[in-house]
């Protein structure tokens, strides 16, 4: 991919992977709007980058059409847009309440679908330009062990799968791109808990790379026109796997390595949701948003 005077607009991009793919794209010769709901960090990025910090919850319509209005008028056109933004909560299925799930989709999936209504148009006016839908390894390949906490996520990711699918059908006749990225579980503050309670035990040995790590992946895909950047080790084998078992994920219970005191335990472990910039609380109110997994 060229990306030589290239805006790119990416949302929850003031850290983690979303920062990490601005780095690489100025370093390459573009631009970059930093879209988040942590302005400090954003406008700290942005400063450092040259590039355009922008206020943005995806949960807000007037807010993403506004961060793209303010990404216009900077910069001209926006190229590449990177939809990244993204929540999540560790908790057995049988507590998530109605509004855990509401505010999951909300941000993770309908998110997703305002920031595509609005750059959308503007990509097809012009006939060119690349659109970036982050997933989760958890729903692209089945059976992790986290899976069982983190049912409403999972389900979400694997909504922007079909999602982007579809996407590439219909941007396909106006020469637009799309890529689906698909992060293993990264080392990024997207699992932290807040102050005070205690994170699922066996995430960090579940951890498989970096930030960096996953982004050289996307950036890959992106140069070889590849539909799926999937940063899973062996992902080919494990989805060519998931097929022959007709998608039956008790097929992959040998696939993971047992975390040490993997299984969920609803007594002792607290339900957690980050409430760092980069996760909130799952309510109906605005969520600050990052992508992790």
């Amino acid at each position: 991919m060229d990306y030589q005077n290239k805006t790119a607009f990416i949302t929850a991009g003031a850290s983690g992977m979303g920062k990490r793919f601005a780095e690489q794209v100025v370093e390459r010769g573009g631009n970059v709007v930093i879209a988040d709901v942590d302005m400090a960090a954003a406008n700290r990025l942005a400063s450092e980058l040259g590039g355009l910090a922008v206020e943005c919850n995806v949960r807000s319509t007037e807010q993403v059409d506004a961060a793209r209005d303010a990404a216009l008028e900077r910069f001209g056109n926006v190229d590449i847009v990177m939809s990244h933004a993204g929540i999540t909560k560790a908790s057995p299925i049988v507590n998530l309440t109605d509004d855990d799930w509401t505010v999951m989709f909300d941000l993770n999936v309908i998110g997703m679908a305002r920031v595509l209504r609005a750059f959308i148009p503007h990509l097809t006016e012009r006939g060119s330009g690349h659109v970036i839908m982050t997933t989760s390894s958890l729903a692209l390949i089945p059976g992790h062990p986290l899976g069982p906490l983190t049912a409403h996520y999972i389900a979400s990711k694997a909504a922007v799968i079909g999602l982007a699918q579809v996407t590439a059908l219909a941007l396909a006749p106006h020469d637009i791109g799309v890529t689906l990225f698909s992060p293993d579980l990264t080392k990024t503050n997207f699992g932290t808990p807040p102050p005070g309670v205690e994170r699922p035990k066996g995430v960090m040995a579940l951890e498989r790379q970096t930030p960096e790590q996953a982004v050289d992946v996307l950036l890959d895909a992106l140069d070889n026109g590849r539909f799926l950047a999937s940063a899973t080790p062996d992902y080919e084998r494990l989805l060519a796997k998931q097929a022959a078992v007709l998608l039956d994920p008790l097929a992959f219970a040998d696939e993971y390595p047992a975390p040490p005191s993997a299984a969920p335990a609803a007594e002792t472990a607290a339900e957690t949701t980050a409430a760092t910039p980069e996760h909130a609380p799952a309510t109906p109110t605005p969520a600050p948003q990052t992508q992790g997994a």
